[in-house]
């Protein structure tokens, strides 16, 4: 379901002034009524995007509007433990390094608490990391890397889930990411939300009611998907992270 289409009224926009009884165009016909609703649909997408990130298990979501599956590279730094993370990642999956053969390692996720005194020591040597450490938006690597050891270019490689892309007021012919049944999710909540502003308890509960039913079935189609029928891509590699 595109976001807007006020020719054949199939849009998002359009079946959200259906759920409420609106006229033709009230919202689509009011950049005011237009931008507000957009924001309303934005909040509901990352909320479908957690429902799915907590239903998938093992097979790795990400938004099909994305050009680009979501592998960042960066350089390596001589003894710099501390890499930012991409703006848009939203939880991290892998961390990989390359040494000075051109071979990758799967680095392994430490928690700091598990590093003691002794260990902590043993970390400031520099040489080839084999474990990270997530604090807050930076990965930090264990030990600090030794570029005699480790690659510099491109050297160390970040898998992630990110958030989706949203829309913009403007848009027309974009899509949600997400399978298509479940589009119409986006529209459901976007009218539930306002009917909740407007203390419309009617129809509140209307659409909250239908949202749960949506809601259901979402979380069951992506708990069945695995990993193995995931389409398979060569991923594009941004140049940094």
């Amino acid at each position: 379901m595109v976001f807007n289409d006020t020719t054949t009224r199939s849009g998002l926009i359009q079946e959200t002034e259906g759920l409420l009884a609106m006229e033709d165009g009230t919202i689509s016909g009011d950049t005011s009524m237009l931008k507000n609703f957009t924001r309303r649909i934005n909040n509901r997408y990352s909320e479908v995007d957690h429902i799915i990130f907590d239903s998938h298990g093992t097979w790795e979501y990400d938004d099909s509007n994305k050009t680009d599956l979501p592998v960042a590279t960066t350089d390596i730094v001589n003894e710099q433990q501390d890499y930012s993370l991409p703006d848009d990642a939203l939880q991290v999956d892998r961390v990989e390094i390359k040494d000075t053969n051109g071979e990758w390692a799967k680095l392994t996720p430490i928690d700091k608490s598990m590093v003691d005194d002794a260990m902590a020591e043993f970390y400031e040597t520099p040489g080839i990391p084999k474990y990270y450490d997530m604090a807050g938006d930076s990965i930090i690597l264990y030990p600090k890397p030794d570029t005699s050891e480790t690659g510099v270019s491109g050297a160390l490689k970040l898998y992630f889930t990110r958030n989706s892309t949203s829309f913009n007021y403007t848009d027309t012919s974009t899509e949600p990411g997400f399978a298509k049944p479940f589009h119409r999710m986006l529209a459901i909540g976007a009218a539930l939300d306002y009917s909740i502003a407007y203390s419309n308890w009617n129809k509140t509960n209307q659409l909250r009611a239908e949202w749960n039913r949506n809601e259901e079935s979402l979380r069951k189609f992506y708990g069945l998907r695995h990993r193995e029928l995931r389409p398979r891509i060569i991923p594009y590699e941004k140049e940094n992270i």
